[in-house]
């Protein structure tokens, strides 16, 4: 399980090669995480989770996409990288961050 931001800086989750956006609490403080895809694939791939543990995953109706799984890691530490380094130039924050990406 692991957790990256969206563009508009809202959590997604990744788990089992799909990417998940945060949907609703449901009982207990439960979370629930539907599939990236939903609308694009009418997706309904679910995943309940509490305290970073997964309760329950309903299956989805696609392959999983790494690619873009890795394009949003790769944008993610792009963007923490510029944050963090304001001094360094956009050229060199690619250049960092593209041999970090596997």
């Amino acid at each position: 399980m692991e957790f990256i931001k969206s563009e508009k800086g809202k959590d997604k989750l990744i788990y089992n090669g799909y990417m998940y956006t945060f949907e609703k609490f449901g009982t207990e403080e439960k979370s629930i995480w539907k599939c990236d895809q939903y609308k694009k694939m009418k997706c309904k791939g679910r995943i309940h989770s509490l305290n970073n543990e997964i309760l329950k995953e309903i299956q989805h109706n696609h392959v999983q996409d790494s690619g873009n799984i890795e394009a949003a890691k790769a944008v993610n530490l792009i963007k923490n990288m510029a944050t963090q380094n304001v001094d360094l130039s956009t050229r060199a924050v690619i250049s960092s961050a593209s041999t970090s990406v596997s």
